[in-house]
């Protein structure tokens, strides 16, 4: 009983799937996700805020989502949508995929080529170290 315990909460902590609440996470490329966990329904929605130091609409960008708990670990898909169509240096729309806390970044052709995996980090960190495009073309 012990270990389950343990392992609930370390699964809450690590995921930051707090049910009905809002929380957030980042990206590699400091890009920001608040977004709320809808139990019911395994919905996730919410903004993303793109890092500012890019030439990006900053947003917020609305994200949705959908999540599935396994012994794996929390599978999931967010997609984020450029609230500014006519910027042509953003891309119109991204998802990331992945088991938590990892995933890859898809776009409207397809997986990233080459492939971009990335990993999420608290939202407290600052520095930001990546390469890749993330929403960017």
């Amino acid at each position: 009983m012990r270990m389950l315990c343990s392992v609930l909460v370390c699964l809450v902590l690590v995921s930051g799937m707090v049910y009905g609440q809002t929380a957030c996470i980042q990206d590699q490329y400091g890009d920001q996700y608040n977004y709320t966990v809808d139990k019911a329904t395994t919905y996730v929605y919410g903004t993303a805020t793109i890092a500012p130091t890019f030439e990006c609409p900053g947003g917020p960008w609305p994200i949705t989502g959908s999540y599935v708990t396994s012994t794996s670990g929390n599978g999931f898909e967010l997609t984020a949508a450029n609230p500014d169509p006519s910027s042509i240096t953003c891309v119109p729309i991204f998802t990331l995929k992945g088991t938590w806390p990892n995933f890859d970044w898809y776009y409207l052709t397809g997986p990233s080529v080459p492939p971009q995996p990335g990993t999420w980090v608290p939202c407290s960190k600052t520095s930001v170290t990546a390469t890749g495009k993330g929403p960017r073309n």
